[in-house]
């Protein structure tokens, strides 16, 4: 019989310090429990719309905010990357804390909170700087919502749906992609681009009163392996950058220099999309939004087949062999995607380039972006099974990782541009990101026994 390696069992109760004792879920409830698992994967879900709403809806607005605010475009390329840069650093405080202390609940509305009140700063911002450093608190809060909420989808859901799960959440998360650039192209043609920071300052709102009333703690402090965890307290300490620890372990390390590597196709296009498309093909800020569309449906459709073809291949191997189950039997479901994406990117670089029809390079978009996120949530689903105890700091990482790595790339985007042209420059992004696939290969290999030698499969 296969052994499972996800924990399943879910507490009962649980002591918040923001607002009244919320009850969890009971795992002897059998007839409610798919229900109320299902509620929590809407709740979180809907949250996670605040993480990449908050990033693209400022998208569209770049140019407009440089005239505005008569600044360089250098000065408005550090503002996007700072961005970036904290947007990828804030989950290791996150991730960490919610793992120490077993507070999702808590985390989210301290980081909901924290989203909101630096919306209205934006909102009310006299001069570049002000909006910089309120974009920085934004990010920090607003980068919160995908670890918070893969640790949920770990603490309730089990093996075989967690891929599912996971598709439906960057489902979701999609959503997000595609409305923001939408919405901040409509208000900032139509009403001026502070109207997108009031828009977020109301959705922040709306989301603090559903977490607060409808979202429980999710934590199991019974089932976990954690030391500070057991029955007996010990006296916790709080490391938010100890989840670079888990970079020493070369089954983790490895795939997340391979995700930043396919991220920085993305990250680089986030800048390319308003500036090219605008001057190339001489868009309305309106429209640059509606260009989103193009990765955002891709990234959505990629998200939803990659999490239910990865659970398809672990069924499948359950079924057809009596070995027991282990993570890296999911990479077997990337390598089409892993080839798929340097190829579509290449040719979306040289299309810009050579100034063809645009609609060739909104279906290189899709294409490249649908694979994207394919590989991405299936390898995010690797690294959660790989480090259960640790999920939601793994995920961070996983995160903080590409960002760092995107925020520097955007600094250097303008000269690299101006010096190579966008052909050459996807070229070589191309090049990095194929040489990563390599990774992979590895870790499908050799993931295994790095995991019994390192003891990080628990």
């Amino acid at each position: 019989m296969t052994k499972s390696f996800e924990q399943t069992s879910l507490p009962n109760q649980s002591e918040t310090s923001i607002g009244s004792t919320v009850p969890l879920i009971d795992p002897k409830d059998n007839s409610t429990t798919r229900q109320k698992n299902h509620l929590i994967l809407l709740i979180v879900s809907f949250a996670l719309v605040l993480s990449p709403i908050s990033l693209s809806i400022y998208n569209p607005a770049i140019v407009d905010i440089r005239e505005y605010f008569q600044t360089t475009e250098l000065i408005v390329d550090a503002l996007t990357a700072v961005y970036t840069l904290f947007f990828g650093s804030a989950p290791l405080f996150w991730g960490s804390y919610s793992d120490t202390f077993g507070q999702r609940r808590k985390s989210y509305l301290i980081a909901i909170t924290l989203s909101t009140f630096s919306s209205v700063v934006c909102l009310i911002s006299p001069n570049i700087w002000l909006l910089m450093f309120a974009r920085t608190l934004q990010a920090c809060g607003a980068a919160a919502m995908n670890c918070l909420g893969a640790g949920v989808i770990s603490d309730v859901y089990e093996l075989t749906g967690k891929g599912q799960a996971y598709g439906i959440y960057f489902l979701v998360y999609n959503f997000g992609e595609i409305g923001g650039p939408i919405i901040g192209g409509y208000l900032t043609e139509y009403f001026g681009w502070r109207y997108i920071f009031l828009f977020l300052s109301i959705f922040g709102v709306i989301l603090f009163i559903i977490i607060f009333f409808f979202l429980p703690e999710t934590f199991n402090y019974h089932s976990t392996n954690i030391p500070q965890f057991s029955q007996e307290k010990t006296k916790i300490q709080f490391n938010p950058l100890s989840s670079f620890k888990l970079l020493s372990y070369p089954n983790i390390s490895l795939i997340i220099i391979y995700i930043s590597s396919i991220w920085l196709m993305t990250f680089t296009n986030y800048i390319i999309i308003p500036k090219v498309f605008s001057s190339q093909y001489h868009i309305s800020t309106s429209n640059v939004g509606l260009m989103f569309l193009a990765p955002g449906i891709g990234f959505m459709i990629g998200s939803m087949i990659g999490g239910k073809y990865s659970d398809y291949i672990v069924s499948k191997f359950i079924a057809n062999t009596d070995e027991e189950i282990y993570p890296e039997v999911r990479l077997r479901s990337v390598w089409f995607c892993c080839i798929l994406v340097p190829i579509t990117f290449l040719a979306y670089g040289w299309s810009l380039e050579m100034n063809i029809k645009i609609y060739w390079s909104l279906i290189l978009i899709f294409i490249g972006s649908f694979g994207t996120l394919f590989t991405v949530n299936i390898l995010s689903i690797y690294l959660v099974d790989s480090y259960q105890n640790n999920c939601a700091s793994v995920i961070a990482l996983s995160e903080c990782v590409p960002a760092l790595t995107g925020g520097l790339f955007q600094l250097i985007l303008s000269p690299l541009q101006n010096s190579l042209g966008i052909g050459w420059m996807f070229t070589l992004l191309t090049a990095i990101n194929l040489l990563c696939s390599l990774l992979l290969v590895i870790v499908y290999l050799r993931g295994k026994s790095w995991r019994i030698k390192y003891d990080t499969f628990n």
